[in-house]
Formats: structure tokens, C-alpha cells, sequence
């Protein structure tokens, strides 16, 4: 684990949001408890996720008939490494839906023994980059930018939450047939609705 100043964490070469990132389980991730039922929403930063976790939460947990509205996304579906609320993973009941932003080589290697379903919500980098941008500036807890140009240079050498773009969407399609995985790009999510 490295230093990466006050916004990032770099633990095995991904940043993480200082802050926020629950490293008790990044660093025993092996040790967590993965049902055959569970569901990973994969993406990179500002990709969908929040739309991914609320569709998904519709769809498993039966929209209104169960009082899922009364339940904050973030609970429905936490983030496997940002355990913001320290919801008891081990409670929740089946089928549970997690949202992650790692990349391949940190996932645990009990994913590769399950039947753990993950999609893969990935999105034109372009918006992506301008998402994030505008995010960063925004949000207090990630180091802002005063020109779209020198955050797409920040972006371009991976020195943001989430690391480099190219290499989280390669290591995952790299090893699609490693897992029971589903790509979908955010555009063609848009299309659909």
C-alpha cells in the first residue's frame, strides 16, 4: 500500500477513494462470503452505476411491494469496498446485489468457484472523462481540477479513483469466459429505457 496523496489510496497498484474505501475487506476479500446467488454490478467510476443498482433493485427486490423505496440504493446494493453504512454483508438476505469498482486482478478468488453473476456496465470513456470531471469538481472528497484538459491528462495516466480506464475494461473482457458475466454498455442501457 502506497501513499497517493490525500484523495487516493493505492492499494496493488488501484486507487481507491481514501475516504471512503473499508480496507479490512479489500484486504481479506479472499475471506468474504460470496453466495452462488449474489450479484456484482461491475464499472468503472461514473459508468452507471447508480442507474445499474436502482434498475436491479426494481427488478430483485420487487420495486414498491416489499418497501425497497424506503431503503437508501447504497443499502439495497452496496459497494462490496465502500462499506459507507457497515451493513452486515453476512445478513443480508439472498439474493444479494453488490456494486464494485475493482478491477479484475483484485477480485477474490472465490468469484472463480462461484456462480456469482456479474455485469459489467462499461461507457464511452469521452463521457466518462466528462462525467468525472465535472463529479471530481463537485464533490469535496476527490481532488478537483481547474481545466477539462488537465483532468484528461490526470484521467489518461490513470491518477484518479478507479486507476485507468483501459486497463479496468481490458482486464475484465480479458477474462469474460473466467465468470459468469454479462457486458453492457451504458449507451445501449439508454437505449432500451
Amino acid at each position: 500500500m502506497n501513499n497517493k496523496g490525500e484523495y487516493l489510496l493505492n492499494f496493488k497498484g488501484y486507487n481507491f477513494e481514501r475516504s471512503l474505501v473499508d480496507m479490512n475487506t479489500v484486504e481479506n476479500m479472499d475471506d468474504q462470503e460470496i453466495r452462488d446467488d449474489d450479484v456484482f454490478i461491475v464499472t468503472y467510476p461514473k459508468s452507471g452505476t447508480i442507474w445499474t443498482q436502482q434498475i436491479l433493485s426494481l427488478i430483485y427486490f420487487e420495486g414498491h411491494r416489499n418497501n425497497t423505496e424506503n431503503i437508501q440504493t447504497v443499502d439495497r446494493a452496496p459497494f462490496f469496498e465502500y462499506n459507507i453504512h457497515n451493513v452486515d454483508y453476512a445478513k443480508m438476505p439472498s439474493p444479494r446485489i453488490f456494486c464494485s469498482h475493482l478491477p479484475y486482478y483484485l477480485v477474490p478468488k472465490v468469484f472463480k468457484n462461484k456462480k456469482v453473476k456479474i455485469l459489467y456496465i462499461y461507457r464511452n470513456p469521452k463521457d466518462v472523462l466528462t462525467s468525472y470531471f465535472h463529479f471530481s469538481n463537485l464533490i469535496v472528497l476527490l481532488e478537483a481540477s481547474n481545466s477539462v484538459e488537465t483532468f484528461m491528462q490526470t484521467f489518461l495516466d490513470g491518477r484518479v479513483v478507479g486507476s485507468n480506464w483501459f486497463d479496468h475494461i481490458r482486464g475484465w473482457y480479458e477474462h469474460r469466459h473466467d465468470f459468469n458475466i454479462m457486458f453492457l454498455s451504458y449507451e445501449d442501457m439508454k437505449k432500451v429505457r
